[in-house]
């Protein structure tokens, strides 16, 4: 049994009651950052001060004070501080930024020290890393676990979305690729699918699309024997969410190519995009729309000629009749020559 020695209380400070069920939800390194500044309450602290003084990295510290601050435990005085009377209008601050903009910022990987403390602290953790390496049929090493934290602390997937994808990775031979298991980790929490139920209609979706990659591929010349994770989306997007059949994208293909001369999959969702809003689904579709698209630049050029034809200014007279009249009447020349008839000439007897 212990107690708190009293010669601790040379320098005590205190800590608010309501922070005690924020501790159990806090990793290790919050905690530290938090103690560290409730230590040192009143003295303005950055992310280098906390990093130095709680023994955390920059990027770290950077995090804790965010997390904490969005808690309300911490605040900026600059910030609140209320613009002076003479002063000109001040610029307004920019919105805070919504969780999915966090999400979109480029996370720092944790170090090793980092790893070891959460699987430390949180037996979730360790479980997750444990899981993982029985759904890969593999140990994963500091690296693999970095991705996998990340994905756990910083985009909030739980513990068994993530083990879903690893486990979608091992049935598809991309067991050993943590860097698709992260990519289509952080895409999913992006797009809000973190629930067992969100993922299973996710993975139904990109079944569709392993189903169908064969033939999509042969219709573009694509070789690879699986789509990436960014052909996937698409993929994903046209043959279920949009409905479009394999035809109708063997023909998007083919404009595709008439005016590129190359496969580009944002180009292929940009002719997509734009038959879904005309309500094109069929080849029969594709084809009056492609007439009357011909038939209306037939049209506007004719049009366009027209319009060029009628400003083109008229012909100048020749100025030089008027301003040098010749000696002579040409037409009255014309007539005579036309209806005298030349006398002939006796010829002389010698």
């Amino acid at each position: 049994m212990y107690i708190i020695d009293p010669k601790c209380y040379g320098g005590v400070f205190v800590l608010p009651k309501s922070l005690t069920d924020e501790l159990k939800l806090a990793s290790g390194g919050y905690v530290k950052a938090l103690v560290f500044a409730f230590a040192n309450a009143g003295t303005p602290l950055d992310a280098a001060a906390v990093a130095e003084g709680a023994g955390l990295s920059e990027a770290d510290a950077a995090d804790a004070l965010r997390y904490w601050a969005e808690k309300g435990f911490l605040t900026d005085p600059e910030k609140e501080a209320p613009a002076p009377e003479a002063a000109a209008p001040a610029k307004a601050e920019p919105p805070a930024k919504s969780a999915k903009e966090l999400v979109d910022l480029k996370p720092t990987k944790p170090s090793y020290e980092t790893i070891c403390n959460r699987l430390n602290e949180d037996a979730a953790v360790r479980e997750l890393f444990g899981e993982a390496q029985l759904k890969l049929g593999r140990t994963i090493g500091t690296a693999d676990q970095a991705s996998l934290l990340l994905l756990y602390d910083y985009y909030g997937l739980p513990a068994e979305v993530i083990l879903a994808v690893c486990e979608y990775a091992r049935i598809h031979k991309k067991e050993r690729n943590m860097g698709y298991i992260y990519t289509v980790g952080a895409d999913w929490s992006k797009r809000g699918i973190d629930s067992l139920e969100a993922a299973d209609e996710e993975l139904k979706r990109l079944e569709n699309v392993n189903t169908n990659w064969t033939s999509f591929a042969k219709l573009t010349g694509l070789r690879n024997a699986n789509p990436t994770p960014a052909q996937q989306k698409y993929l994903a997007l046209w043959l279920g969410d949009w409905g479009f059949t394999m035809e109708m994208l063997g023909l998007a293909n083919e404009e595709m190519l008439k005016n590129t001369g190359k496969v580009s999959f944002p180009y292929l969702n940009k002719i997509l995009s734009t038959w879904k809003n005309a309500g094109v689904d069929t080849p029969e579709k594709a084809a009056a729309r492609e007439k009357k698209f011909r038939e209306d630049a037939v049209a506007a050029a004719a049009e366009k000629q027209t319009a060029r034809a009628a400003q083109k200014p008229a012909a100048k007279k020749n100025k030089t009749a008027y301003e040098n009249p010749a000696s002579y009447d040409m037409d009255r020349a014309e007539h005579k020559m036309n209806t005298t008839v030349p006398k002939l000439k006796k010829k002389e007897k010698r």
